[in-house]
């Protein structure tokens, strides 16, 4: 048995570095995206192919249809408020959510920015930055299983409790469940996988922002190299009498790192703008959304307790408040690198350390520009907002939980004017 799980494990981590080793690092995120129908693979050419495509695509389509009829028939044909309407009402929420997320993914802002941070030539010379690059990729590579593994095995938690006993999460007509057991546990499946897209879109989200953050991260080291060059020709430039050839190189040198570093400086704010078409309206779908959703179950778990009905919502709350982390603390990071840039660039007392001689009067002006032209637009804070709505930070968290929690509070205040009726229409 050990010898086995000993092969076993050298073989995933064999695979693993291969995965973290290969050139295209969303990899991963591109056979998802193609499964969830966020994008197909190219056009489909054949007809074969294109009609497999649109089968694929009308699947959502009607697991969406059966739960708006599900809602329409609780609304239409129920006198009195019941939880299993409310169910229905928030699986729909859910579907909606998950399908306007894979809607903000627009397709042609996807391959420009894997286009982008795929070109790995910005210091790709230095091993410290090419292991950097390669811890990032394996990051994100773990992090699409472990969030694949967890969606799958919360599908199996909730098929062999939900779904066998709840009338809410089968296929019914008229109010009645239609099909028999495989069909019922394929419609249920079908609820879970799709369902699903509500938490991976924030993981393709999240890998995209890990590499922006190490990008940006990189990019900070090499501006700390102007400080290096300084260092290196400060001998020659201190004496009374410079040396008119070391003064030259060292002018040629400066102005070939501040040209190095500027130009990615400016591809990441460019691809950060467009990363934001995105970001916009998928971070007001991701507040507001997780916002309704951490109440609706926090309020269920305290009103009902922990049965084998409900534990399946924890790990939900729990995957909600995790994401909402990562996602508020990953453009706060980015934020905060974009702001180090400005700091540096002062630290390094450019305006003590940059001398002034007739010869070289023209370049002087322009480094000393640039200089200032940077730490002015790093000390910009980048436009991470919700839909233009309030700004992205850690402090907005808080704020969600914040809000959640009084949703909480207002449904326990409505308990005992509403909730009489549910207990006698039915459990979740």
């Amino acid at each position: 048995m050990i010898p086995f799980v000993s092969t076993l494990h050298r073989n995933l981590c064999a695979l693993e570095r291969k995965f973290a080793n290969a050139t295209d690092q969303f990899f991963l995120l591109r056979y998802l995206t193609l499964l969830y129908a966020i994008r197909s693979n190219n056009s489909p050419t054949s007809v074969f192919r294109r009609t497999l495509w649109y089968c694929h695509l009308s699947v959502p389509v009607a697991m969406f249809g059966s739960y708006c009829y599900k809602a329409y028939w609780h609304l239409s044909h129920t006198v009195a408020y019941s939880f299993e309407m409310f169910t229905v009402l928030i699986t729909l929420w859910i579907m909606v959510g998950a399908f306007v997320r894979g809607i903000i993914f627009k397709r042609f802002v996807l391959e420009r920015l894997e286009r982008f941070l795929c070109d790995r030539t910005f210091r790709e010379d230095e091993a410290a930055v090419r292991a950097a690059r390669f811890k990032v990729q394996l990051q994100n590579n773990r992090y699409l299983v472990v969030i694949s593994c967890t969606l799958l095995l919360e599908t199996c938690l909730f098929s062999c409790t939900n779904l066998i006993s709840q009338a809410e999460f089968m296929l019914v007509y008229k109010g009645h469940a239609v099909g028999g057991f495989f069909t019922q546990l394929l419609y249920g499946f079908s609820t879970c996988f799709w369902g699903s897209l509500y938490v991976l879109t924030f993981a393709f989200i999240y890998v995209i922002l890990n590499v922006f953050r190490e990008e940006m991260l990189i990019l900070v080291q090499s501006f700390e190299r102007i400080n290096v060059c300084f260092d290196k020709y400060r001998p020659c430039l201190d004496t009374v009498t410079s040396n008119g050839q070391a003064e030259a190189a060292f002018w040629d040198e400066l102005q070939m790192i501040i040209k190095f570093n500027v130009q990615r400086h400016v591809e990441l704010l460019e691809n950060l703008a467009a990363f934001g078409t995105i970001l916009k309206p998928f971070s007001f779908v991701q507040y507001y959304g997780s916002f309704t959703l951490i109440a609706y179950y926090s309020f269920i778990l305290m009103y009902k307790g922990v049965t084998t009905l409900t534990v399946v919502y924890i790990g939900f709350i729990v995957v909600l408040v995790v994401e909402s982390y990562l996602f508020c603390r990953s453009l706060s990071n980015i934020n905060d690198l974009h702001s180090q840039i400005g700091t540096i660039m002062c630290d390094l007392e450019w305006y003590e350390k940059l001398r002034f001689t007739p010869r070289f009067a023209s370049v002087y002006r322009q480094v000393r520009a640039s200089f200032l032209i940077i730490i002015i637009r790093s000390q910009t804070p980048l436009s991470f907002t919700i839909n233009c709505v309030g700004t992205i930070s850690m402090s907005r968290l808080a704020e969600l939980l914040n809000s959640s929690y009084s949703l909480v509070t207002l449904l326990f205040r409505l308990k005992n004017e509403i909730l009489t009726n549910f207990t006698t229409n039915g459990n979740i």
